[in-house]
């Protein structure tokens, strides 16, 4: 199998967009058993966004875990997209569009937004 999962990406260039390792490897069940392995850049600067807003005790203790539990979370929400992965309603917090989950060609996901 041909590994297609973005490249990683250093944490400064996630305002400019680019791939973060999902630090949370355990498999969604809400996602066929499949887990998040990259998520983009502007994506998961708004999941860290909306855990300040949710729970800012936990953004200040820590904003990993709890950006993590964000998309946990949303995953809970999400359905079979038609051309593949997963899709979930649009999301106020994160500009009114939805998060996309589509595979990663490894078995994993990628978590991102049209």
């Amino acid at each position: 199998m041909i590994d297609t999962r973005p490249a990683a990406t250093s944490c400064s260039s996630v305002s400019v967009g680019g791939w973060l390792p999902y630090p949370d490897p355990v498999p969604h069940p809400a996602l066929g058993g499949r887990p998040v392995t990259h998520v983009a850049g502007p994506l998961w600067l708004g999941l860290r966004a909306m855990l300040l807003g949710l729970d800012p005790a936990a953004a200040e203790h820590d904003p990993t875990a709890g950006a993590c539990d964000v998309l946990r979370l949303l995953a809970l929400a999400a359905r079979p997209a038609p051309a593949g992965g997963y899709l979930t309603d649009p999301v106020a917090d994160l500009g009114h569009r939805p998060v996309r989950l589509r595979p990663d060609g490894a078995g994993g996901l990628l978590a991102d937004q049209p």
